[in-house]
């Protein structure tokens, strides 16, 4: 509650000087701040030292990361507004379609669109939360199929499911044109991407590693001829991520 209200006065300031308190931030009490929040687990350098990570420790962070995480990174809302896309490509056909959700954290879409009626698979790089993720669909009696990798190398054949999610996991990759690559070889018919508009900051509450500032920088990370690309506003909003975001629907 406390958050969201200081989220909605920040908004109402000129963006000069929500950058200019932000750099002071930054430079003098972000990082104390984190160390304070989240103890010894929390990698406060992470955008210093995420690039030179062997893979093994990336997992490692990732893993901690969902033994201290208990918030869905995906509320109702978001899960509805996403199955809402993928079902308009379904209205002319009869059969099943294959949903990839990479980055599927606790599961929250991923359950949604199972229920849907979606043949859905999930990839997540963390063990922790594909473990968690996958103990609530089996309390759910929904079935899942579940892979443990790394969106710039999908552990799935080219064109081999018809639409790809990708859902607050784009901002967490080390390397975005591999990422990107990857979503496109292996999804035949849409992906549906959602980040948040952010601006690049060195201590945050999160490990992102890629900044969307504009529609334009998600756009051109993806290269497509026809997408759309839509912002939303989550302020006021009873969810995580409490923000700006982007929504990119991309045709294959």
């Amino acid at each position: 509650m406390a958050n969201g209200l200081y989220l909605k006065l920040k908004a109402l300031l000129p963006d000069g000087l929500r950058d200019a308190l932000s750099t002071v931030n930054q430079h003098f009490f972000a990082r104390t701040t984190l160390q304070r929040k989240h103890g010894d687990w929390f990698e406060v350098d992470w955008r210093k030292k995420f690039q030179a990570m062997p893979p093994e420790e990336w997992i490692r962070a990732y893993d901690e990361v969902w033994k201290h995480h208990t918030n869905n990174c995906v509320d109702e809302t978001d899960a509805d507004m996403i199955i809402s896309v993928l079902e308009r490509s379904l209205q002319t056909e009869n059969s099943s379609a294959t949903v990839l959700e990479v980055g599927c954290g606790f599961g929250s879409l991923a359950i949604a669109m199972a229920r849907a009626g979606f043949q859905t698979t999930c990839v997540d790089v963390s063990n922790e939360a594909l473990r968690r993720a996958e103990a609530r669909a089996n309390n759910e009696s929904v079935t899942i199929t579940w892979k443990q990798g790394f969106a710039e190398a999908l552990p799935m054949a080219d064109k081999s499911v018809d639409f790809i999610t990708c859902c607050h996991t784009l901002e967490h990759v080390k390397d975005l044109a591999a990422a990107t690559a990857e979503l496109k070889r292996v999804a035949r018919k849409k992906l549906v991407v959602l980040v948040p508009r952010q601006k690049y900051r060195l201590y945050a509450d999160n490990y992102h590693t890629q900044f969307f500032s504009h529609p334009d920088d998600l756009i051109r990370a993806f290269g497509l001829e026809r997408y759309e690309c839509t912002e939303i506003n989550y302020l006021g909003r009873e969810s995580e991520f409490q923000g700006e975001a982007l929504l990119y629907v991309g045709y294959l």
